[in-house]
């Protein structure tokens, strides 16, 4: 620490080239932070929550295709199976058909929605009038903060690929990992639309014990496998990570994307730092003259870039939070708008590029470091006279 004041005047040495320097880490840093937060939001980690006892069973060509209803009584009797509700996904329009008017709208069973989503939670009471009221709903609260619904608000939902409309109204509020779906009795739906009468799109069930997923997902996969309808078993999170795999392989495009202007950045702080030690030539071999040794101008040195770093680090950091805020509110006006609402700037993404600012500080200072420990004393005096 006796030498950060001179670290730090050499750091500003050239303060337009220190701060396009740093500008140029801040937006790296940025990029860093925002897409890892877009990545953590599309990749929902069900293994963090209770959710990692969930199976999702769905028709094995697809989404498209309904399953059933009667196979939800041979799936309950399989040992580790808790609890099996029916879901299925209406799809239809509220208010208009812009992108930032879509959500989650499930059909399900209401007497066990509580049991199979544990990881979800709501007032024993809401929860009891809903299962009371064919007609109700209950919604995520980051919903009814996006459209200020209160208790006992009615709204309408205009069917797609199930034509109709659903008349229904709010009787309690959720909170939970996925705040941006609405559910309703799937006795409702079967009632209003007789043509899906004994079917249903998925089924979404608890077992005993994470332990207990894949015995359950091979079960249930072997038990329907001749049937006209197959079905594919699987664990929550593989069946969220569906959705991102449809849009191609988005986790390696955004490491590519981060390798790429992680490694442009470390050459141009390189060269920065190339400059600023062939420009210090004489100053380092005074230094050299009066006792420092070469592994001291070499953490010197070193330590320069890494302080540069750090600054463009912590700037870019701080940067990140209303560009993060930006993203959310563009992703609002699209059709994966779903996915806006988990996204969080969350503490590992923060470690991360706090960690990638000193690494760029140590990849780029090195050589010039070393080169500047190398200087030859006299050489270096040489050129004062």
């Amino acid at each position: 620490m006796k030498y950060f004041r001179f670290i730090w005047k050499n750091v500003f040495r050239k303060k337009s080239r220190a701060f396009l320097t740093m500008a140029s880490i801040v937006l790296v840093l940025v990029l860093i932070v925002v897409l890892s937060s877009l990545l953590e939001a599309m990749e929902y980690d069900t293994g963090r929550t209770k959710g990692a006892a969930n199976i999702v069973v769905q028709h094995a060509t697809g989404l498209g295709n309904f399953l059933p209803l009667a196979y939800r009584q041979k799936i309950e009797q399989l040992p580790g199976v808790v609890a099996v509700a029916p879901q299925i996904w209406f799809g239809g329009i509220y208010i208009d058909e812009r992108p930032q008017n879509f959500f989650g709208q499930l059909s399900t069973d209401p007497e066990v929605w509580a049991i199979v989503h544990d990881d979800y939670s709501i007032p024993d009471d809401q929860l009891k009038v809903w299962q009371s009221q064919r007609d109700s709903f209950i919604a995520g609260k980051q919903l009814i903060d996006r459209y200020h619904w209160k208790i006992g608000d009615r709204i309408q939902l205009k069917g797609t690929y199930i034509s109709g409309t659903l008349d229904l109204v709010l009787r309690g509020v959720y909170t939970g990992p996925d705040e941006s779906n609405i559910f309703f009795h799937n006795k409702y739906l079967e009632n209003s639309f007789v043509g899906r009468l004994n079917q249903t799109g998925i089924f979404y069930l608890r077992t005993e014990a994470p332990e207990k997923v894949p015995v359950v997902c091979d079960a249930i996969n072997r038990m329907f496998e001749n049937s006209d309808a197959p079905v594919k078993a699987m664990p929550e999170r593989q069946f969220m990570l569906q959705f991102t795999e449809m849009m191609g392989n988005v986790k390696l495009l955004v490491r590519s994307i981060a390798l790429t202007v992680l490694f442009t950045v470390v050459l141009i702080v390189a060269n920065t730092m190339a400059m600023s030690a062939r420009e210090r030539v004489t100053q380092i071999a005074v230094i050299r003259a009066i006792g420092f040794r070469r592994r001291q101008v070499l953490v010197l040195v070193l330590s320069e870039a890494i302080v540069l770093a750090l600054l463009g680090g912590v700037a870019g950091v701080v940067g990140s939070f209303p560009f993060t805020w930006g993203l959310v509110w563009m992703m609002k006006q699209t059709p994966v708008a779903m996915f806006a609402y988990n996204i969080k700037i969350s503490g590992a993404t923060l470690l991360t590029a706090f960690s990638a600012s000193v690494a760029i500080g140590v990849l780029a200072g090195f050589v010039p470091a070393i080169r500047s420990a190398r200087i030859s004393i006299v050489d270096g005096l040489r050129q004062v006279a």
